[in-house]
């Protein structure tokens, strides 16, 4: 397993045809279907609609990722099922022998684990109105996935990740690739100032393997309510780190455009580590927008929200900034200034 966590950022995604994915369905899982591609950082997905209506997500896994990581992500699924939650996860589909991943060689040599995950109804909540007031929803929603992961150990679950907020002092080789003089500034305080005050204070808080990803793109609502939150999918960042990472990431993309950006996230909470995760999303996008342009407009989706954010919490000092939080994390009622 490769230590180096820039590593499957830099692999290209598998390229295999429709014509190939379509004869391994047949080949391997019995299924007559019609694909259509999925966008993916760095693995290909298909969605697949077999004959009789039923619809899969058939992944390739990056050329990069192991099959300990593979297999890891596949426990990972397996254990929150049978945890059992009030909301829908993928559910790993078998081979006719039993397999639940498979390998394969790509035209080019190189090896891809192969799999096969049931599709979830649902609209993600990125293209949904009112993405805002799901806020303490999908909080809520994560602290139940914790739960259903809380004790899944597998071998693999530490893997170096730099999408992990623990890595987040390894950003300082991709400063060369903010092209923005000003954002790079910004990234270069939140840097330090996780070097120096927040990575030592990381090592002291509670860890277990967490979903690590909890964006709007990865919660799905019922299309005919918005309102109720009905899937989480992507496990595909899940790893083993701090808990409070995944509040972390999970309410960075809460972050709104309005006059007060902090208005929603303070129902789902976070403060440094939520800003750590806008300077990852900036650092980390802009490095690979540059290796992979074609896929640009895909990669620097989360941008320009990360970008925002940087901008807006400079204008403020720490004790603004961590007060918002704490006061946040008051019962409602409580007068006591936060300090």
């Amino acid at each position: 397993m490769a230590n180096d966590p820039f590593t499957s950022l830099q692999t290209p995604a598998p390229t295999f045809s429709e014509q190939q994915a379509i004869a391994m369905l047949r080949d391997r899982y019995g299924i007559e279907a019609a694909l259509a591609p999925l966008a993916s950082e760095r693995d290909q997905n298909f969605l697949v609609t077999a004959s009789d209506g039923s619809k899969y997500v058939l992944k390739f896994a990056n050329a990069s990722e192991s099959a300990a990581i593979t297999d890891f992500q596949i426990r990972g699924l397996l254990h929150v099922a049978r945890a059992g939650t009030d909301f829908q996860v993928p559910r790993v589909i078998a081979t006719n022998d039993g397999e639940l991943m498979f390998e394969v060689e790509s035209d080019s040599g190189s090896a891809h684990r192969v799999r096969l995950l049931s599709w979830l109804d649902g609209v993600p909540l990125r293209h949904a109105q009112g993405v805002g007031s799901m806020a303490r929803q999908t909080g809520a929603c994560l602290a139940r996935l914790g739960i259903a992961l809380r004790g899944f150990e597998h071998p693999a679950s530490d893997y170096p990740l730099l999408w992990d907020i623990r890595n987040a002092a390894s950003l300082e080789a991709l400063l060369p690739h903010v092209n923005d003089e000003e954002l790079r500034k910004l990234c270069e305080q939140r840097l330090e100032r996780f070097r120096d005050v927040v990575a030592p204070r990381l090592d002291s808080l509670r860890s277990q393997v967490i979903h690590n990803d909890m964006n709007p793109s990865n919660v799905l609502v019922d299309s005919s309510d918005v309102n109720r939150l009905t899937g989480v999918i992507d496990f595909g960042d899940m790893v083993f780190s701090r808990l409070v990472n995944d509040a972390a990431v999970g309410a960075a993309y809460f972050c709104g455009a309005e006059e007060d950006p902090f208005g929603e996230v303070v129902k789902f909470l976070g403060a440094d580590l939520i800003l750590t995760r806008h300077l990852t999303t900036v650092m980390i996008t802009h490095w690979r927008a540059s290796m992979y342009p074609d896929n640009a407009d895909y990669i620097l989706r989360s941008e320009p929200r990360a970008r925002q954010m940087l901008s807006f919490v400079a204008g403020m000092s720490i004790d603004q900034t961590v007060g918002r939080f704490l006061a946040a994390c008051r019962p409602q009622g409580t007068q006591e200034e936060a300090t």
